[in-house]
Protein backbone atom coordinates (compact mmCIF):
# COMPACT_ATOMS: atom_id res chain seq x y z
CA UNK A 1 0.00 0.00 0.00
CA UNK A 2 2.69 2.40 0.58
CA UNK A 3 3.96 2.18 -2.90
CA UNK A 4 0.42 3.13 -3.72
CA UNK A 5 0.18 5.96 -1.79
CA UNK A 6 3.77 7.08 -3.33
CA UNK A 7 2.63 6.52 -6.86
CA UNK A 8 -0.30 8.67 -6.27
CA UNK A 9 1.57 11.48 -5.13
CA UNK A 10 4.20 11.33 -7.36
CA UNK A 11 1.39 11.50 -9.82
CA UNK A 12 -0.38 14.62 -8.55
CA UNK A 13 3.02 16.32 -8.61
CA UNK A 14 3.54 15.61 -12.14
CA UNK A 15 -0.23 16.93 -12.71
CA UNK A 16 0.70 19.99 -11.05
CA UNK A 17 3.89 20.41 -13.01
CA UNK A 18 2.02 20.02 -16.27
CA UNK A 19 -0.56 22.51 -14.87
CA UNK A 20 2.62 24.92 -14.60
CA UNK A 21 4.12 23.92 -17.48
CA UNK A 22 0.56 24.62 -19.64
CA UNK A 23 0.49 27.88 -18.20
CA UNK A 24 3.84 28.75 -19.28
CA UNK A 25 2.82 27.61 -23.06
CA UNK A 26 -0.44 29.73 -23.19
CA UNK A 27 1.67 32.72 -22.34
CA UNK A 28 5.14 31.85 -24.60
CA UNK A 29 3.67 29.40 -27.07
CA UNK A 30 3.31 31.59 -29.86
CA UNK A 31 6.51 32.92 -29.37
CA UNK A 32 8.17 29.69 -28.93
CA UNK A 33 6.63 28.40 -32.12
CA UNK A 34 7.47 31.63 -33.72
CA UNK A 35 11.70 30.79 -32.56
CA UNK A 36 11.61 27.21 -33.47
CA UNK A 37 10.15 28.19 -36.98
CA UNK A 38 12.12 30.63 -37.90
CA UNK A 39 15.72 29.26 -36.07
CA UNK A 40 15.32 25.30 -37.35
CA UNK A 41 12.73 25.19 -40.09
CA UNK A 42 14.45 28.35 -41.96
CA UNK A 43 11.10 30.29 -42.34
CA UNK A 44 11.09 34.00 -42.85
CA UNK A 45 10.63 36.31 -39.71
CA UNK A 46 8.17 38.10 -41.70
CA UNK A 47 6.99 35.71 -44.45
CA UNK A 48 3.72 35.01 -45.26
CA UNK A 49 3.83 31.56 -44.20
CA UNK A 50 5.38 31.94 -41.04
CA UNK A 51 1.84 34.26 -40.10
CA UNK A 52 -0.19 31.64 -41.44
CA UNK A 53 1.51 28.94 -39.29
CA UNK A 54 1.05 31.35 -35.99
CA UNK A 55 -2.45 31.71 -37.48
CA UNK A 56 -3.30 28.33 -37.02
CA UNK A 57 -1.44 27.30 -33.92
CA UNK A 58 -3.20 29.77 -31.75
CA UNK A 59 -6.25 28.81 -33.51
CA UNK A 60 -5.53 25.05 -32.29
CA UNK A 61 -3.49 25.96 -29.14
CA UNK A 62 -5.32 27.64 -27.25
CA UNK A 63 -8.78 26.14 -27.41
CA UNK A 64 -6.87 22.72 -26.82
CA UNK A 65 -4.86 24.15 -23.76
CA UNK A 66 -8.60 25.18 -22.02
CA UNK A 67 -8.84 21.25 -22.89
CA UNK A 68 -5.45 20.16 -21.48
CA UNK A 69 -6.19 22.49 -18.57
CA UNK A 70 -10.05 20.80 -17.75
CA UNK A 71 -7.72 17.18 -18.32
CA UNK A 72 -5.62 17.93 -15.70
CA UNK A 73 -8.50 18.96 -13.14
CA UNK A 74 -10.45 15.84 -13.41
CA UNK A 75 -6.92 13.64 -13.41
CA UNK A 76 -6.02 16.16 -9.95
CA UNK A 77 -9.51 15.21 -8.99
CA UNK A 78 -9.18 11.70 -9.80
CA UNK A 79 -6.12 11.03 -7.87
CA UNK A 80 -6.85 12.52 -5.02
CA UNK A 81 -9.78 10.06 -4.60
CA UNK A 82 -7.33 7.26 -5.33
CA UNK A 83 -5.34 8.62 -2.49
CA UNK A 84 -8.42 8.49 -0.03
CA UNK A 85 -9.10 5.23 -1.06
CA UNK A 86 -12.18 6.08 -3.25
CA UNK A 87 -11.75 4.26 -6.32
CA UNK A 88 -14.70 2.28 -7.51
CA UNK A 89 -17.15 5.83 -7.41
CA UNK A 90 -19.16 7.90 -9.86
CA UNK A 91 -17.17 10.48 -9.40
CA UNK A 92 -14.27 8.54 -10.73
CA UNK A 93 -16.19 7.43 -14.27
CA UNK A 94 -16.87 11.47 -14.47
CA UNK A 95 -13.76 12.16 -14.41
CA UNK A 96 -12.76 9.51 -17.18
CA UNK A 97 -15.50 10.24 -18.76
CA UNK A 98 -14.78 13.78 -18.72
CA UNK A 99 -11.03 13.37 -20.06
CA UNK A 100 -12.12 10.88 -22.64
CA UNK A 101 -14.18 13.54 -24.43
CA UNK A 102 -11.31 16.23 -23.79
CA UNK A 103 -8.95 14.28 -25.74
CA UNK A 104 -11.77 13.55 -28.73
CA UNK A 105 -12.12 17.36 -28.78
CA UNK A 106 -8.35 17.97 -29.43
CA UNK A 107 -8.61 15.37 -31.56
CA UNK A 108 -10.92 17.34 -33.50
CA UNK A 109 -9.16 20.62 -32.99
CA UNK A 110 -5.64 19.51 -34.08
CA UNK A 111 -7.22 17.23 -37.06
CA UNK A 112 -8.51 20.47 -38.50
CA UNK A 113 -5.19 22.23 -37.91
CA UNK A 114 -3.46 19.27 -39.39
CA UNK A 115 -4.62 20.76 -43.09
CA UNK A 116 -2.37 23.46 -42.52
CA UNK A 117 0.42 22.19 -40.46
CA UNK A 118 0.78 17.99 -41.22
CA UNK A 119 2.24 17.23 -37.57
CA UNK A 120 -1.78 18.24 -35.71
CA UNK A 121 -2.39 15.20 -37.77
CA UNK A 122 0.01 13.16 -35.68
CA UNK A 123 -1.74 14.89 -32.28
CA UNK A 124 -5.43 14.22 -33.78
CA UNK A 125 -4.52 10.64 -34.06
CA UNK A 126 -2.73 10.20 -30.74
CA UNK A 127 -5.64 12.16 -29.22
CA UNK A 128 -8.33 9.83 -30.69
CA UNK A 129 -6.50 6.76 -29.91
CA UNK A 130 -6.28 8.27 -26.04
CA UNK A 131 -9.90 8.95 -26.22
CA UNK A 132 -10.71 5.73 -27.20
CA UNK A 133 -8.48 3.78 -24.84
CA UNK A 134 -10.02 6.07 -22.26
CA UNK A 135 -13.83 5.26 -22.95
CA UNK A 136 -12.91 1.62 -22.19
CA UNK A 137 -11.55 2.49 -19.26
CA UNK A 138 -14.21 3.95 -18.16
CA UNK A 139 -16.86 1.24 -18.99
CA UNK A 140 -14.58 -0.93 -16.98
CA UNK A 141 -14.41 1.87 -14.08
CA UNK A 142 -18.24 2.36 -14.50
CA UNK A 143 -18.80 -1.59 -14.19
CA UNK A 144 -16.68 -1.89 -11.07
CA UNK A 145 -18.89 0.98 -9.98
CA UNK A 146 -22.11 -0.73 -10.31
CA UNK A 147 -20.23 -4.48 -8.76
CA UNK A 148 -19.19 -2.59 -5.76
CA UNK A 149 -23.00 -0.82 -4.98
CA UNK A 150 -24.30 -4.60 -6.00
CA UNK A 151 -21.84 -5.92 -3.74
CA UNK A 152 -22.61 -3.59 -0.68
CA UNK A 153 -26.42 -3.97 -1.34
CA UNK A 154 -25.71 -7.77 -0.73
CA UNK A 155 -25.80 -9.22 3.01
Amino acid sequence: MVKNKTSVKISIGVCIALAVILLALAAFGPAIFELYMTAYRGFSATGKALIMLKKVFGLCFYPSAVFAAVILHSLLKLLFNIKNEKIFIPQNTNCLRTVSWCCFAIAVITFAGGFFYMPFMFVAAAGGFTGMLLRVLKNVMQSAVELREENDLTI
